[in-house]
């Protein structure tokens, strides 16, 4: 996937995959359009966006960031908002994500496939940041 600077937020978590060694991971702090566009990190570290490489959500991340396996629903789930319930279903067929609200009965979004998506979804609904713990 090629990562394009509107598709970022800061604090958003990637790889950065320059080619001197094993891709390691940084933590946006700042993004800048200009000249094909490149972000800092918390080191104040400059990567070009085609440095960066997006992570794949897996099971390890959802637990890093705080989601809770229910084994009733075969889902992942989080309560940012008291009883704003957030539910994870892994898809075999599009190797991804989807989130919906058993309560409403809606699906909120599908094909969460990497950990900056599932990031920039939880701050568009929550207006907080997905930590991890």
């Amino acid at each position: 996937m090629e990562l394009r600077a509107e598709d970022l937020r800061c604090n958003n978590i990637l790889l950065v995959d320059d080619g001197k060694g094993e891709p390691y991971q940084i933590t946006i702090k700042g993004i800048n359009t200009i000249n094909g566009g490149h972000v800092y990190d918390e080191d104040d570290s400059i990567h070009g966006l085609d440095c960066l490489k997006p992570i794949p959500l897996t099971e390890e991340w959802l637990l890093k960031f705080g989601w809770v396996w229910n084994k009733e629903t075969n889902t992942f789930e989080k309560y940012p908002n008291g009883d704003a319930r957030m539910h994870l279903s892994f898809r075999d067929v599009s190797k991804s994500y989807m989130m919906f609200n058993y309560v409403l009965k809606a699906k909120i979004a599908d094909r969460i496939y990497y950990v900056h998506q599932l990031q920039n979804l939880y701050y568009a609904l929550t207006k907080k940041e997905l930590q991890v713990l």
